[in-house]
């Protein structure tokens, strides 16, 4: 399957004014803009960035960013599923796993998330794929959202509704 990726963008307004959700975004792109250093769920903010510039140079790879002027401020991943899932097996060309959302903490409550999965699907592309999300609770910012698992899920779960 060749993967054809077809760039959008939406704003959104906040208290602290505008930001900008665009993708999918090109490895050399992504690499000009300063990466939040609250966005910590995965790994090291450097290490983050120097991964989702990595993943934006496969044929597959989207990466879909919140932007706050030139820092990114929230980001979602798609690529194909990690070769040790036993989801993998397949090799299915029609698969691809999202792979991570995060949004900084001062940023959350505004859309966000919801805005980066919404500006994801608007790709038409996208209808042609079977997209699957692992949701590892570990990843989950409990303590800073002052959240217990069961009610983290809810949020995620209304979010992935969208």
């Amino acid at each position: 399957m060749k993967h054809h990726k077809t760039y959008h963008s939406s704003s959104i307004q906040t208290a602290a004014g505008p930001l900008l959700v665009e993708g999918p975004v090109p490895p050399g792109d992504l690499a000009q803009y300063e990466f939040h250093e609250g966005l910590t769920a995965f790994r090291l903010p450097h290490e983050q960035h120097k991964a989702l510039i990595e993943i934006a140079g496969l044929p597959e790879g989207r990466i879909i960013i919140a932007r706050d002027g030139q820092t990114i401020i929230g980001y979602v991943t798609y690529l194909y599923p990690d070769p040790l899932e036993r989801w993998s097996d397949g090799n299915m060309e029609d698969l691809l796993e999202l792979g991570a959302i995060e949004v900084a903490p001062g940023y959350r409550g505004c859309s966000v998330g919801k805005t980066l999965l919404t500006v994801s699907m608007m790709d038409e592309q996208m209808e042609r794929y079977i997209i699957m999300t692992t949701e590892y609770y570990w990843h989950w910012d409990l303590k800073g959202m002052k959240k217990d698992v069961w009610e983290y899920r809810k949020i995620m779960e209304k979010m992935m509704n969208a």
